[in-house]
Protein backbone atom coordinates (compact mmCIF):
# COMPACT_ATOMS: atom_id res chain seq x y z
CA UNK A 1 0.00 0.00 0.00
CA UNK A 2 3.06 2.29 0.92
CA UNK A 3 4.29 1.88 -2.85
CA UNK A 4 0.20 2.60 -4.17
CA UNK A 5 0.95 6.30 -2.07
CA UNK A 6 3.69 6.95 -4.14
CA UNK A 7 2.37 6.25 -7.21
CA UNK A 8 -0.59 8.41 -6.21
CA UNK A 9 1.25 10.75 -5.33
CA UNK A 10 3.37 11.13 -9.44
CA UNK A 11 -0.53 11.23 -10.62
CA UNK A 12 -1.59 14.29 -8.40
CA UNK A 13 -0.04 17.64 -8.56
CA UNK A 14 -0.66 18.95 -5.28
CA UNK A 15 1.47 19.18 -1.95
CA UNK A 16 0.90 16.53 0.12
CA UNK A 17 -0.91 17.40 3.41
CA UNK A 18 -1.84 14.28 5.34
CA UNK A 19 -1.99 10.85 5.01
CA UNK A 20 -2.94 7.74 6.88
CA UNK A 21 -1.69 3.87 5.91
CA UNK A 22 -3.52 0.65 7.25
CA UNK A 23 -4.05 -3.28 6.24
CA UNK A 24 -5.21 -3.36 3.23
CA UNK A 25 -6.09 0.72 2.65
CA UNK A 26 -4.55 4.05 2.66
CA UNK A 27 -5.23 7.97 2.01
CA UNK A 28 -3.16 10.99 1.34
CA UNK A 29 -4.38 14.20 1.51
CA UNK A 30 -3.67 17.07 -0.99
CA UNK A 31 -3.44 20.71 -1.41
CA UNK A 32 -5.72 21.12 -4.94
CA UNK A 33 -6.60 24.35 -5.31
CA UNK A 34 -8.51 23.65 -8.80
CA UNK A 35 -9.94 20.49 -7.09
CA UNK A 36 -9.55 16.68 -7.34
CA UNK A 37 -8.77 14.27 -10.50
CA UNK A 38 -11.46 12.71 -11.71
CA UNK A 39 -11.47 9.24 -9.83
CA UNK A 40 -12.20 6.89 -13.00
CA UNK A 41 -8.97 8.24 -14.67
CA UNK A 42 -6.92 7.98 -11.43
CA UNK A 43 -8.04 4.66 -11.70
CA UNK A 44 -6.83 3.62 -14.88
CA UNK A 45 -4.11 5.60 -14.48
CA UNK A 46 -3.15 4.28 -11.04
CA UNK A 47 -3.69 0.57 -12.40
CA UNK A 48 -1.66 1.15 -15.46
CA UNK A 49 1.58 2.12 -13.53
CA UNK A 50 1.24 -1.32 -11.57
CA UNK A 51 0.72 -3.77 -14.50
CA UNK A 52 4.18 -2.19 -16.05
CA UNK A 53 6.03 -3.89 -13.09
CA UNK A 54 7.98 -0.54 -12.97
CA UNK A 55 11.56 -1.41 -10.90
CA UNK A 56 11.21 0.44 -7.49
CA UNK A 57 14.68 0.71 -5.76
CA UNK A 58 16.51 3.00 -3.00
CA UNK A 59 18.80 5.59 -3.72
CA UNK A 60 20.80 8.11 -1.03
CA UNK A 61 21.02 11.96 -1.91
CA UNK A 62 22.97 14.30 -0.05
CA UNK A 63 21.84 17.28 1.69
CA UNK A 64 23.11 19.16 -0.66
CA UNK A 65 21.36 17.92 -3.46
CA UNK A 66 17.97 17.83 -1.58
CA UNK A 67 18.45 21.33 -0.84
CA UNK A 68 19.13 22.21 -4.67
CA UNK A 69 16.10 20.02 -5.60
CA UNK A 70 13.07 21.18 -3.01
CA UNK A 71 10.17 19.77 -5.20
CA UNK A 72 11.36 16.11 -4.53
CA UNK A 73 9.65 17.11 -1.00
CA UNK A 74 6.08 16.78 -1.46
CA UNK A 75 5.01 16.52 2.18
CA UNK A 76 3.97 19.41 4.15
CA UNK A 77 3.73 18.17 7.34
CA UNK A 78 6.56 15.77 7.46
CA UNK A 79 9.87 16.95 6.42
CA UNK A 80 12.80 14.15 5.78
CA UNK A 81 15.34 13.82 8.51
CA UNK A 82 18.49 15.76 7.69
CA UNK A 83 21.73 16.04 9.37
CA UNK A 84 23.49 12.62 8.92
CA UNK A 85 24.57 13.76 5.62
CA UNK A 86 22.10 11.66 3.47
CA UNK A 87 18.55 11.10 2.78
CA UNK A 88 17.60 7.77 1.64
CA UNK A 89 15.32 8.00 -1.57
CA UNK A 90 12.58 5.82 -2.79
CA UNK A 91 12.61 5.73 -6.53
CA UNK A 92 10.08 4.24 -9.02
CA UNK A 93 11.64 4.65 -12.28
CA UNK A 94 10.32 7.02 -14.21
CA UNK A 95 7.50 8.06 -12.13
CA UNK A 96 8.33 9.09 -8.62
CA UNK A 97 11.59 10.09 -6.84
CA UNK A 98 10.90 11.61 -3.68
CA UNK A 99 12.80 10.84 0.39
CA UNK A 100 11.01 7.86 2.12
CA UNK A 101 11.57 5.94 4.69
CA UNK A 102 9.35 3.24 4.31
CA UNK A 103 9.09 -0.23 3.15
CA UNK A 104 8.26 -0.87 -0.43
CA UNK A 105 7.75 -3.48 -3.46
CA UNK A 106 10.35 -4.62 -5.59
CA UNK A 107 8.60 -3.81 -8.72
CA UNK A 108 4.63 -2.17 -8.92
CA UNK A 109 3.14 -5.57 -10.47
CA UNK A 110 3.29 -7.05 -6.75
CA UNK A 111 0.99 -4.28 -5.47
CA UNK A 112 -1.82 -5.92 -7.75
CA UNK A 113 -5.13 -4.32 -8.39
CA UNK A 114 -6.08 -0.98 -6.29
CA UNK A 115 -8.58 1.23 -6.31
CA UNK A 116 -9.64 4.72 -5.55
CA UNK A 117 -12.54 4.64 -3.13
CA UNK A 118 -13.95 8.08 -1.60
CA UNK A 119 -11.92 11.01 -2.48
CA UNK A 120 -13.50 13.27 0.02
CA UNK A 121 -13.26 17.56 0.14
CA UNK A 122 -11.30 18.05 3.58
CA UNK A 123 -11.55 22.01 3.27
CA UNK A 124 -11.24 24.90 1.05
CA UNK A 125 -8.24 23.58 -1.24
CA UNK A 126 -7.61 19.68 0.73
CA UNK A 127 -8.71 16.84 -1.12
CA UNK A 128 -8.56 13.39 0.71
CA UNK A 129 -8.09 10.35 -2.06
CA UNK A 130 -8.44 7.08 -0.75
CA UNK A 131 -7.17 3.95 -1.93
CA UNK A 132 -7.18 0.16 -1.30
CA UNK A 133 -6.56 -3.56 -2.74
CA UNK A 134 -9.21 -4.17 -5.27
CA UNK A 135 -10.05 -7.56 -2.92
CA UNK A 136 -11.01 -5.01 -0.03
CA UNK A 137 -15.16 -4.02 0.92
CA UNK A 138 -16.06 -0.90 -0.74
CA UNK A 139 -17.06 0.79 1.82
CA UNK A 140 -15.09 3.58 2.78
Amino acid sequence: MHTSLHLLCSLVQGDVTGGQISDGKARLDFNLPDGAPDKGWLNEELNALVQRAIPVSVLWATDEELDQSPELVRTLSVKPPRGSGRVRMLQIEGVDLQPCGGTHVQNTSEIGRIEVGKIENKGKQNRRINLRFASQDTAG
